[in-house]
């Protein structure tokens, strides 16, 4: 496997994750379970900073801007 292919994968199984916390998020936004904890210590990392650049209330736009973010970074490695 070539390393744009690894690069993508790894950005593909990111952006499952992201969506996983989303979902995780309107069904048991206090989960303990041990799966759930591990997406938002996963995740977390990258969501914090983008949902200090959109500051709303209620609203967390943070996963919008992740994906649009992971999708500029795919085009860039297939550039390559």
């Amino acid at each position: 496997m070539s390393v744009q292919k690894l690069v993508l994968a790894l950005l593909q199984v990111y952006s499952w994750l992201i969506l996983a916390r989303v979902i995780l998020t309107w069904v048991s936004p206090k989960s303990t379970h041990d799966l759930a904890i591990m997406v938002y210590r996963v995740t977390e990392p990258v969501l914090a900073p983008l949902r200090a650049l959109v500051p709303l209330r209620g609203i967390d736009l943070s996963p919008i801007l992740a994906f649009l973010l992971i999708q500029v970074v795919a085009r860039f490695v297939v550039g390559l």
